[in-house]
């Protein structure tokens, strides 16, 4: 990949030049400073559309087909405990080295391993050790 695919758009925020989204550069456990359910974190995304943030009203939970997009054994990543995560090193480091998804069936919603990269299913009400990654654009 190359290296300019992310660009820094100095506002805490990334673009991927090649899918069109852009991320939050930190996760919600590093913006709020604990782990969070997926309910909570869509009420963040949407608290952050209120917001105006970065000049957008459009942020939301990622969804799979999203966070695949960055998930790249080629990187490396250092997470919180020490794990090494799989996404672009233009992301904040001791970050959660899970993601939640917008992917929901009834009481659960689909998580997405940064260090496997596999999906599971989860209760969408747990609240850790997990996190979002918040993002907007295409989709």
């Amino acid at each position: 990949m190359p290296d300019d695919r992310f660009i820094d758009n100095g506002n805490d925020t990334i673009t991927d030049s090649v899918t069109g989204l852009t991320w939050l550069k930190k996760d919600t456990r590093q913006m709020l400073g604990k782990w969070r359910n997926l309910e909570q974190c869509q009420d963040f995304a949407q608290q952050l559309n209120e917001e105006n943030h970065a000049g957008f009203n459009d942020w939301r939970v990622c969804k799979l087909e999203d966070i695949k997009t960055i998930f790249d054994k080629n990187f490396s990543l250092k997470a919180k405990g020490g794990d090494i995560i799989h996404i672009p090193p233009a992301f904040e480091p001791d970050c959660a080295d899970v993601t939640w998804t917008d992917t929901v069936n009834k009481d659960r919603a689909m998580m997405f391993n940064l260090i496997k990269g596999r999906s599971n299913w989860i209760n969408k009400l747990g609240e850790g050790p997990f996190a979002a990654r918040i993002v907007r654009g295409p989709g």
